[in-house]
């Protein structure tokens, strides 16, 4: 444990262009090394989520290996050209795979995971919580208006004829506004959980 925990310490993680150079190299030119390149790369991000499970040392190398290999079935389903972060991407794979190891065996009712919330709840937990990290990413891509309505009436909880007046809009224009933000926004999750289930 000693050595895996120096070995992260000591990892340096790319620039955003040497990232995208090494999806390049793997996905476009099939290179094994810069695939292994980003599988270390992510190491830290298995050990994080490793620590939320709040695992006995007998227990913790067990989950460092699972979330790795959730890790790996990341770094070979991503496609960097989805438009979703690999992390995001990647949270999903990691925790899964946890999760899957944890509800097999009678090791998950020796330790509490994640506040005590039980094995069976967590996989619900974690989806949300992607999702909700989902959402707010596509939120920032809306137009300008679109994304001010959607801050405002949902994350602010600002009624509509609060929201019309601090914009200067009319009340109608709001909701039109509304309606354009969020069928976009179904759109583009529906997309993303359609290659969540792949």
């Amino acid at each position: 444990m000693k050595e895996y925990l120096k070995k992260i310490r000591d990892l340096k993680l790319p620039t955003s262009e040497e990232e995208q150079a090494l999806w390049f190299r793997y996905k476009n030119e099939n290179e094994q090394e810069a695939r292994q390149e980003l599988i270390s790369y992510y190491q830290p991000l298995v050990f994080k989520l490793v620590q939320q499970f709040k695992a006995d040392r007998g227990v913790f190398m067990d989950l460092i290996q699972e979330g790795n290999l959730g890790l790996i079935d990341a770094v070979d389903s991503y496609r960097p050209g989805f438009n979703t972060r690999f992390s995001t991407f990647a949270v999903y794979h990691i925790r899964g795979r946890i999760i899957d190891y944890l509800n097999k065996g009678s090791r998950a009712r020796k330790f509490p995971v994640m506040g005590d919330i039980l094995p069976e709840k967590l996989e619900e937990t974690v989806e949300r919580s992607i999702l909700a990290d989902r959402v707010k990413e596509l939120v920032k891509g809306l137009p300008s208006k679109e994304r001010q309505v959607i801050n405002k009436r949902f994350l602010d909880s600002k009624k509509a004829e609060l929201a019309a007046a601090e914009m200067g809009i009319s009340l109608s224009y709001l909701y039109r506004l509304q309606k354009k933000a969020v069928r976009r926004l179904r759109g583009k999750l529906a997309t993303f959980i359609h290659q969540w289930n792949k």
